[in-house]
């Protein structure tokens, strides 16, 4: 199976005692693999997720290539735990799930449906675009509201997009490291849960 097939197997629930996990399971942010209900405004903004308190990536930074295509080269982990990622926002209600340009094979586009995206531009990284994952050198793209950004740069969980500052990209677009375990895979979900809230349309009461 390759890597841009999809994963069915159940996303396992981290066990172990971790600052990490005490701040996911603190009921604030949804647990890893916990999809959003269809019909149902997802409440994940930095308020609810409370970025400020987010823990420090251990270990030092990935190294990168910065440019127009900027990639992640070291430090990737285990690469299930990209496609359990993917898998999982593929997964969720109004992401469209189909990879259009079949010359860009090793590219995963996440897009919002038509019906389903917001209309704040700082919220896709091109249209209805709220994420990307390329799997042939395994890197992570997302477009986060600035102050989630700001958390997650200054905790070392990711850094700006080289076309952010070329104003090419919002500025909250950032290069999310991938995950190395577990309890990596579980922050990172909130990455992507955070990119899809702020990609959606609000839903009407």
């Amino acid at each position: 199976m390759n890597r841009e097939q999809m994963i069915t197997r159940e996303l396992p629930t981290p066990r172990r005692t971790d600052p990490a996990l005490d701040w996911l399971h603190s009921g604030r942010i949804n647990n890893i693999g916990t999809r959003p209900q269809l019909g149902r405004e997802i409440d994940c903004g930095c308020e609810s997720f409370s970025f400020q308190d987010l823990p420090r990536r251990k270990g030092l930074r990935p190294a990168t290539l910065r440019g127009p295509l900027h990639i992640q080269c070291d430090g990737h982990g285990d690469p299930q735990y990209l496609d359990e990622l993917t898998t999982a926002a593929l997964s969720w209600p109004y992401v469209e799930t189909e990879v259009r340009d079949s010359s860009c094979s090793n590219t995963i586009p996440l897009r919002l449906q038509e019906n389903a995206a917001g209309y704040n531009l700082a919220a896709f990284i091109s249209p209805k675009e709220f994420g990307r994952v390329l799997t042939g050198a395994p890197t992570i793209y997302l477009a986060l509201p600035l102050v989630c950004a700001h958390w997650a740069i200054v905790r070392g969980w990711a850094e700006p997009h080289y076309l952010s500052s070329h104003g090419l990209m919002p500025p909250g677009a950032l290069v999310v490291y991938t995950p190395r375990d577990q309890d990596e895979l579980s922050i990172c979900y909130s990455f992507f849960l955070a990119a899809y809230s702020a990609a959606s349309k609000p839903v009407s009461s």
